[in-house]
């Protein structure tokens, strides 16, 4: 008699999927960004990612990651970048449904939800929302108080209508459970770069001109007016003192006018956008990263910061708290330019250790590892085009 065995259990190969991606938020005239280091791992991973993002106007292909980048003016002129981005994003998803591909659709930041929703509606496909910002927190010197309502609103009608939403923050996940949404946390990623330490001539805040730098967009909600009017008032006791600002914006000409008001134009220097490479040499020169932001998710500059080996004064905003509460190497303050000053003047008297700020870059790496970050991204994309 012959005993039949049962035949193997077939291995399934996860299907080719291929995510169109939108974002509304102004990407920097670079082509060595975050997002493009990111979009192209996950391109690897799941098959395909075609990128429709704002900003200054380019076209370029890595691998399977396309990017198309489109100029989007402010106010309700965005419709229009909108609408050409549904005719974009449409045609796209078509063309990988067409080839049985299995096709994901990714909003962020506002018209690219708006944008996302509309084209998994037209192609009826799963759509994931991504949620950067602690959005309903913001307070109104951020975006005034008509436009807050208004984005609360949106978060609201796209999260309820989204296949999925991903969140970057702690914050984040609780406020929108609390009106019974559902979201995932999968938080920002550091770039493998920063597992290479940087080369420092000495180490921070081992100098009598202590420099400080911050990094970001020059919008309201990073809150560099507060920390011009924080510099105005440490300068007096500290003239050495200087600051570099990597980063553009629309409010950089207010700003430059600003420092000028202030008596600051010998001790702040503006040095428009930057790649990764500006960003790793201004850390390796800095004796203190700041964060003055009035809202935040968790921004990625702060892990970029603690992972580089620099002390931080952050404010007390979005996962800030909850993310560097055991961090010895991070000073955590109120969103106002005294508490920011108090901030500086506390870390530049008392400053962290060699070994203390080994111990969070150490733990920092280990915890927002890129593979880590984008392997749950990754799978959280395949669950919603499960869906």
């Amino acid at each position: 008699m012959t005993t039949q065995q049962a035949p193997a259990t077939a291995i399934r190969k996860p299907s080719r999927l291929t995510v169109v991606t939108v974002s509304g938020h102004r990407q920097a005239d670079v082509e060595d960004s975050a997002d493009f280091r990111t979009w192209t791992a996950l391109a690897e991973r799941l098959g395909r990612t075609r990128c429709v993002w704002a900003g200054p106007h380019l076209e370029c292909r890595r691998g399977e990651m396309d990017v198309l980048r489109r100029p989007r003016r402010t106010g309700p002129r965005s419709l229009l970048w909108a609408a050409g981005s549904v005719r974009i994003g449409v045609r796209l998803a078509r063309a990988a449904v067409s080839k049985g591909e299995v096709v994901v659709v990714n909003g962020a930041e506002p018209w690219g939800w708006l944008s996302a929703w509309f084209i998994a509606r037209l192609v009826r496909r799963p759509w994931l929302m991504d949620i950067h910002g602690d959005l309903l927190a913001l307070p109104v010197a951020s975006l005034g108080r008509w436009r807050r309502a208004v984005l609360k609103r949106a978060v609201f009608f796209f999260a309820r209508r989204a296949t999925g939403c991903r969140v970057v923050a702690q914050s984040m996940l609780d406020a929108l459970d609390r009106h019974g949404i559902s979201s995932v946390l999968v938080p920002p990623r550091l770039l493998p770069v920063w597992e290479q330490p940087l080369e420092r001539a000495r180490p921070p805040l081992a100098t009598a001109s202590p420099q400080l730098l911050t990094v970001g967009r020059l919008v309201s909600s990073k809150g560099y007016d507060l920390l011009l009017a924080a510099m105005a008032e440490l300068v007096r006791t500290l003239p050495a003192l200087r600051l570099r600002i990597v980063g553009d914006g629309p409010l950089r000409a207010d700003l430059a006018d600003r420092a000028d008001r202030l008596g600051l134009a010998d001790h702040v220097e503006f040095l428009g956008a930057g790649d990764l490479d500006l960003v790793r040499s201004e850390l390796s020169c800095a004796d203190l990263f700041v964060i003055s932001s009035r809202d935040e998710g968790l921004p990625r500059t702060l892990l970029e910061a603690t992972a580089a080996g620099v002390p931080v004064v952050a404010t007390s905003v979005g996962g800030i708290p909850t993310a560097a509460a055991d961090w010895d190497s991070v000073t955590v303050v109120a969103p106002d330019a005294a508490s920011i000053a108090a901030g500086v003047r506390h870390v530049l008297a008392s400053p962290p250790s060699a070994e203390q700020l080994d111990s969070v870059r150490r733990h920092v790496l280990a915890t927002y590892g890129f593979d880590i970050n984008i392997d749950a991204l990754a799978d959280l994309f395949r669950r919603v085009g499960a869906q």
